[in-house]
C-alpha cells in the first residue's frame, strides 16, 4: 500500500530523517517507537506530506507523493490523520467536525465535473454527431451531499456511543471523547490507511483505554494502520510490526514477540529496559 524509499527530512542543517526505507501492506498495524526527538513524528507527517520530505520516495497508490508535481490533496483524501491534540474545530459542533471534509470533496467534485461538463457541451458544438463525447454522469446535488455526509457522520458516532453529542462543541467533551470524535472523523472520508501520531498522549490516564479500546476494534476489522505510540501493551497485542526508530534511522523491525521478546539492536535493549 505505502513503500518508502529512501526518505529524508532536513529542518536548515540538522538532519532529522536518514534514509528510512519501510513497506506498509494492506491491513497491516505498524507501531512505530522510539526514543523523544528521534524523528517518529517527523516520519508519519512525511507520510502525507505534512512535512515535504526532503529527500527520497513515498509510493502511494502507485504514485510518489513526495514528487511536489503531485496533487497531494487528492491523494489525503484516502490517507486519514489523527493528532496528539485531536485538532478538532472548536467553533463547528461535533457532527459538523466530521462532515467538513466529505461535504467540502463532494462539493468540489460536483463543481469540477460540472465544469468538464460545460467544456464538453462547448467543444461538442463543433464535432459532428458521432464525434460528440458523453457527458460525466452526475448523480448527486449540493443537497443529497450534505445529507449523505449527514448520516454518515450520525452513523459513526452511533458506532462510538457519542450520537447523543452530534450537536454540541467540542469544548464540552472529555479528552478521550474529543480523541474519539477525531478517530472517526478520519473514518469519514472511508481512507485505505490512517496515520496516529501519538494519539494517547495527551489523554489522561482513565481515558487512554476508551481510546485503544477503539483502536484495537479497527484493528479487528482490517484497517491498515501506522501509529507512532508510547503504548507498549497496545502495542503487543495488536501490532503485526513493530519498528524503532532512533537518531533518524529505523534500527529495528519485527514482530511484537521477537521486537518485545528477543531484541537485536543494542539501543534498542537499552530502551526497552528503562521503560519495561
Amino acid at each position: 500500500m505505502i513503500d518508502v524509499i529512501n526518505l529524508q527530512k532536513n529542518f536548515g542543517d540538522k538532519e532529522v530523517l536518514k534514509g528510512i526505507n519501510i513497506t506498509v501492506n494492506k491491513g497491516d498495524i505498524i507501531c512505530v517507537l522510539g526514543p523523544s526527538g528521534c524523528g517518529k513524528s517527523t516520519f508519519l507527517r512525511c507520510l502525507n506530506c505534512m512535512e515535504d520530505p526532503s529527500g527520497g520516495q513515498i509510493i502511494f497508490g502507485g504514485v510518489d507523493i513526495a514528487d511536489m508535481r503531485v496533487d497531494i490533496n487528492v491523494h489525503r483524501r484516502k490517507m486519514g490523520m489523527v493528532f496528539q491534540q485531536f485538532n478538532l474545530f472548536n467553533n463547528k459542533t461535533v457532527i459538523q467536525n466530521i462532515m467538513l471534509a466529505p461535504v467540502y470533496i463532494g462539493l468540489e467534485d460536483l463543481r469540477k465535473a460540472k465544469s468538464r461538463n460545460n467544456m464538453i457541451r462547448f467543444t461538442n458544438l463543433f464535432r459532428k454527431a458521432d464525434k460528440k463525447l458523453e457527458l460525466i454522469p452526475i448523480t448527486a446535488d449540493k443537497k443529497s451531499i450534505k445529507e449523505e455526509a449527514q448520516a454518515n457522520a450520525l452513523r459513526l458516532l452511533k458506532r462510538i456511543g457519542l450520537e447523543d453529542k452530534a450537536d454540541v462543541y467540542p469544548s464540552t467533551l472529555s479528552g478521550g471523547q474529543k480523541q474519539r470524535v477525531a478517530i472517526i472523523r478520519a473514518m469519514a472520508m472511508n481512507p485505505d490507511v490512517i496515520l496516529f501520531d501519538e494519539p494517547t498522549s495527551a489523554l489522561d490516564p482513565e481515558m487512554v483505554g476508551e481510546v485503544l479500546d477503539l483502536m484495537k476494534t479497527l484493528a479487528r476489522e482490517g484497517l491498515t494502520m501506522v501509529i507512532v505510540t508510547h503504548e507498549m501493551g497496545f502495542a503487543k497485542e495488536v501490532a503485526n510490526r513493530v519498528v524503532f526508530i532512533d537518531e533518524g534511522k529505523i534500527l529495528e523491525e519485527a514482530a511484537p514477540e521477537e521486537f518485545f521478546g528477543n531484541p537485536k539492536h543494542p539501543r534498542l535493549k537499552d530502551f526497552l529496559s528503562k521503560i519495561l
